[in-house]
């Protein structure tokens, strides 16, 4: 009987321990078109160890993944099974972040930077590397290498979020400088704004997405404020009104006009580690919570959309960035690419 009583005990207790990686916590979802949580929702971990993705995208011509190496420098793709090919091996990527796939233009675009996590490190040393690096989607073939920290040359950079409006231009923040640069269809870079507004402690500029109305929205990493950035002449810049902050905010994604992932880690002495759901009936001008999904100790980083399905990646890239130089040599940890929900038409 105690033999019994003691089994029920432990499974009990795995029970809760596994519900306390994840929970969802529910607000207000009836008219939301984005749906968060449900049974069954599968996790994919990538086979190969120590890869340290920050960011991902999904390629829809081969239903595949594609994540970037933070610690190898590297772009990888990742099958359903969590099997990982690499895509792009380049000697100048050193630190990859976003990665996009630009099915339109057959194009992957990859954020490359350095702040002293890479097995290659930068020639000038750590928070002086901002860069996009430009491939042809289908071959791997590269087709343009850019240089975006010499456009500020005084400053210290993280070239980070990246995304890409209607007409193939590219927008790149960068978090450790108020900035976030443009690269033109014809591969022209330039800053496209530059505002005492985004400066702060730490992290600043991360997570970016292009709205099809015709303008950015952004989110502040160290003190989790969202930005809507006008596309127009002006590029005004004005704070989406939203009743919390979004503190340790670093992936965005815009599932519909109306709604908007936004993927939270840790900032500012703060642990989020959640996924929230917010929405707009106003164009972004002001924003309310929706819905959260609750996660532990695994730093959430930036999410993408398969086949109207809803997924975050982890890594424990914060354990890497933590460690200590002959720390990070030994670090095996596996990556997970989790669905958290899905996207009704």
């Amino acid at each position: 009987m105690k033999e019994n009583i003691t089994v029920c005990v432990l499974m009990s207790l795995l029970v809760l321990q596994a519900c306390s990686l994840h929970e969802k916590t529910t607000i207000m979802t009836p008219d939301s078109q984005t749906k968060l949580g449900g049974l069954g929702l599968p996790s994919i971990i990538i086979s190969k160890p120590a890869l340290y993705p920050e960011g991902i995208d999904y390629n829809p011509i081969t239903d595949k993944f594609i994540v970037g190496s933070f610690r190898e420098g590297a772009v990888y793709e990742v099958d359903l099974d969590g099997n990982a090919t690499v895509l792009i091996q380049d000697n100048r990527l050193n630190s990859v972040l976003a990665v996009r796939v630009d099915v339109k233009q057959n194009r992957l675009l990859v954020v490359n930077s350095d702040i002293g996590n890479s097995v290659r490190a930068y020639s000038k040393g750590p928070k002086k590397l901002a860069a996009l690096a430009i491939y042809d989607l289908t071959t791997g073939k590269e087709i343009q290498y850019i240089n975006l920290g010499k456009l500020m040359p005084n400053e210290y950079h993280l070239a980070n979020g990246m995304t890409l409006d209607s007409e193939g231009n590219v927008y790149i923040t960068d978090s450790f400088a108020p900035i976030i640069y443009k690269v033109d269809i014809d591969g022209k870079a330039s800053v496209f704004t530059y505002s005492n507004k985004f400066l702060g402690e730490g992290i600043g500029l991360n997570g970016i997405v292009y709205h099809p109305d015709g303008y950015l929205i952004v989110v502040k990493k160290d003190d989790g404020q969202l930005f809507k950035i006008s596309l127009d002449n002006n590029r005004g810049i004005s704070t989406i009104k939203t009743n919390q902050k979004f503190v340790g905010g670093d992936g965005l994604v815009l599932t519909t006009n109306d709604e908007l992932i936004v993927i939270a880690n840790r900032a500012s002495g703060q642990i989020t580690e959640t996924v929230f759901l917010i929405s707009s009936n106003d164009n972004w001008q002001s924003a309310e919570l929706k819905d959260q999904y609750n996660f532990g100790m695994v730093y959430l980083t930036t999410g993408t959309i398969r086949k109207n399905k809803l997924y975050v990646m982890h890594s424990k890239l914060k354990a890497l960035m933590l460690a200590s130089k002959e720390e990070k040599k030994t670090l095996k940890h596996k990556a997970t690419i989790q669905q958290i929900g899905i996207i009704s038409q």
